[in-house]
C-alpha cells in the first residue's frame, strides 16, 4: 500500500512532530536566552498556528511543562488558533509568574468560550488561598484580566458580584490580610476595578459606587473607585493602570524625587490635573467627607512661613498690593469702566466642603475681578444671603507665602490683604489653582476653590456665569455640616414628632436636591453691598 503523500494526514503529523521538536529544542537548563533564539522560536510558533486545529493536541503537551521556555510559545500560537480545547490548560498556566501573560493574551483571542474556565480558577483561589509569599494579593491577577479583556456578560456579571462579596466580607477597621482570615487575600481590589473597566459595560457603575461610599473621600479606595466610574462613562478603557495609579497617588513621584534629591527638586501634585474631571459629580476630589478634605490633608496646600515670616518679602510690592487707592470719584468710575474690559474668563468650580452628596458650582468671571468681586459671585452662585463674614486663604505667587484676603481685620491684628484690591489674575493662574475660602466664623462653611480653565470671552454673554452646580445651598445659620446633617435627617423622617420644630424653621419649600443654574441671578459687585454681623 502506497504512503500518503506529504500533504496528507501524515505528512501533516510529521511536519507538527518536526516543528514540536524545534519548538522544544531549547528547553534545556544550560541554553540561554538570545533574541535569535527568540526569533527562532516565534517563527515555529508561528508555523504551528498556520497549521491550524491539527497542532493543538502537541501543542496543549507543551504548554502544560509550566518551566519549559518552549510553552511560552506553545501559548502563543494556541491563542492564535483560538481552539475551545485549549481554555483549560491555558487558565491552568494564569499562575505562572511568566508564563500567566501569555496564557492571558491567548485567552483573550479564544473569547468569550473561554471565560468559565477562567472564573472556576479564580473561584478556587478565593476558596484556597495563598497566604504566604511576595505579591500575594496579586496571584489571580492574570486571571481576572483575562476576564477583564474578554467583553460579554458572563464576564461583567461575575466581576460585579466579585466586588459585591469583597466589599461585603471587608472589615471595618484596618487589617492586615495576610494575619487576618481574609479570603479574597489574593484579590487585589484596585486590580479587580482596573477589569471592570475594560470592560467598559455601565452595568458595573451601580456595584462601584457602593464600594467607593464604603470609604471616606479622603481615602485612595474612594479615588479610585471614582476614576474607575469616570473612565467607564467616557469610554476610556486604556488611560491608566489603577493599582499603580493609586501608588501614585498615595505617594506622588514628584515627591519622591524631591526628597531623594534632598528638596532641590520642585514638584507640582497633578491630581487635579489628571483626574479632576472624574470628580466633577461629588464636587471634587478633595471636597470632604468624614474627616476628609481639611487643609492639612490637602495636597495642594504646603505648609510654608508665616505671611510676616517669609524673608523675601518686598516692602515694594507689599506696599502695591494693599494700596486701597484713591477715594475719588472719577477714579472709581476709571476703575469700573477699565474692569469691564477683558479679554478673558476664568472658570472656577467652588465646593463645599465635609458634605456628602457634595454641594458645588461652577462659574466664569471676568479675568479683571477682584476678590471682593469673586465673593459676591460665590454667594450668588452658592446661595448664601451674605449676612456673614468671609475670608480667602490661598498662596500668594510672588512670595510662596499662605495669604489671606479678605475685609480688613483690625480688631484683631490680623494680616488681611484687602479683597477690594487684590485681583484675581494676580494670584491664579494654571501653576496655582487652588483656594479656599470660608464663610461665617460661626458655622464656618469651607468652599474649596479650583481654577479649572482660562478660557476666551465670548461675545453677547453676559459675565458671571453659572455654568453647572449640584444641590441646594444650606439655610443660613443651621449650625454649619453638622446642623446641616441633622436638617437632612430630619428630612427623611418629617413624622417624627422631635423633627417638627426643625422642619418648621426650615421651610417646607426646601429640598436639598434640587439646583438650576438657570435660577441664579448674579448682583452687580460695584453696586452691591454685604450685610455683615
Amino acid at each position: 500500500m502506497p504512503k500518503k503523500s506529504k500533504t496528507g494526514t501524515n505528512g501533516v503529523e510529521e511536519r507538527i512532530n518536526g516543528l514540536i521538536k524545534d519548538l522544544k529544542k531549547y528547553d534545556s537548563d544550560d541554553i540561554d536566552y538570545s533574541s535569535q533564539r527568540e526569533a527562532k522560536l516565534e517563527k515555529t510558533a508561528d508555523a504551528l498556528a498556520a497549521i491550524g486545529k491539527p497542532a493543538v493536541p502537541q501543542l496543549i503537551e507543551v504548554l502544560n511543562c509550566h518551566s519549559a521556555w518552549s510553552s511560552h510559545f506553545a501559548a502563543n500560537a494556541l491563542g492564535a488558533i483560538g481552539d475551545e480545547r485549549a481554555s483549560t490548560p491555558l487558565a491552568d498556566a494564569l499562575e505562572e509568574s511568566e508564563l500567566g501573560e501569555r496564557a492571558r493574551s491567548a485567552l483573550k483571542k479564544i473569547g468569550p468560550v473561554a471565560v468559565p474556565e477562567v472564573i472556576k480558577r479564580v473561584e478556587y483561589r478565593i476558596a484556597h488561598p495563598i497566604r504566604e509569599g511576595a505579591g500575594i494579593d496579586m496571584i489571580t491577577a492574570n486571571a481576572l484580566s483575562a476576564i477583564g479583556d474578554i467583553r460579554c456578560d458572563e464576564s461583567i456579571k461575575f466581576l460585579n458580584r466579585l466586588l459585591d462579596e469583597y466589599m461585603s466580607e471587608l472589615p471595618d477597621g484596618p487589617f492586615d490580610p495576610t494575619k487576618h482570615d481574609w479570603k479574597y487575600v489574593n484579590v487585589d481590589m484596585f486590580h479587580l476595578l482596573e477589569c471592570m473597566v475594560r470592560q467598559q459595560d455601565e452595568r458595573a457603575i451601580p456595584h462601584i459606587e457602593n464600594a467607593r461610599d464604603f470609604f471616606r473621600s479622603d481615602y485612595v479606595d474612594y479615588k479610585i473607585c471614582q476614576i474607575a466610574i469616570g473612565r467607564i462613562k467616557k469610554k476610556r478603557p486604556d488611560e491608566g493602570y489603577l493599582p499603580l495609579e493609586a501608588l501614585d497617588i498615595m505617594l506622588p513621584a514628584g515627591a519622591l524625587m524631591n526628597a531623594l534629591s534632598g528638596g532641590e527638586l520642585g514638584w507640582e501634585n497633578t491630581f487635579e490635573e489628571e483626574y479632576g474631571e472624574y470628580f466633577e459629580e461629588v464636587g471634587g476630589w478633595d471636597y470632604g467627607g468624614g474627616d476628609g478634605g481639611d487643609r492639612e490633608d490637602d495636597p495642594d496646600w504646603e505648609d510654608g512661613d508665616e505671611y510676616w515670616d517669609d524673608k523675601d518679602w518686598d516692602d515694594e510690592d507689599e506696599d502695591e498690593d494693599v494700596d486701597e487707592g484713591d477715594d475719588d470719584d472719577e477714579k472709581e468710575g476709571a476703575d469700573m469702566a477699565q474692569k469691564k474690559k477683558f479679554k478673558q474668563v476664568y472658570q472656577f468650580k467652588v465646593a463645599l466642603k465635609g458634605i456628602r452628596p457634595p454641594i458645588w458650582r461652577r462659574i466664569q468671571v471676568p479675568e479683571t475681578y477682584t476678590f471682593r468681586d469673586l465673593h459676591i459671585t460665590i454667594q450668588d452662585a452658592m446661595g448664601w444671603e451674605g449676612y456673614h463674614l468671609h475670608e480667602f486663604e490661598m498662596i500668594s505667587p510672588s512670595t510662596g507665602a499662605k495669604v489671606s484676603i479678605g475685609p480688613p481685620d483690625d480688631e484683631f491684628g490680623r494680616r488681611i490683604l484687602s479683597e477690594e484690591t487684590q485681583k484675581i489674575s494676580r494670584y491664579f493662574s494654571m501653576d496655582n489653582k487652588s483656594a479656599e475660602y470660608t464663610y461665617d466664623f460661626g458655622d464656618d462653611w469651607e468652599h474649596k476653590i479650583l481654577l479649572e480653565k482660562i478660557l476666551p470671552r465670548e461675545g453677547g454673554t453676559a459675565y458671571p456665569v453659572c455654568v453647572k452646580g449640584k444641590r441646594a445651598c444650606p439655610p443660613e445659620d443651621c449650625g454649619g455640616v453638622w446642623g446641616y446633617a441633622d436638617i437632612l435627617e430630619a428630612l427623611e423622617d418629617p413624622d417624627d414628632p422631635e423633627n417638627e420644630e426643625l422642619l418648621e424653621w426650615v421651610g417646607e419649600d426646601f429640598d436639598p436636591e434640587y439646583f438650576d443654574a438657570k435660577d441664579v441671578v448674579f448682583r452687580d459687585p460695584d453696586k452691591s453691598s454685604d450685610f455683615r454681623f
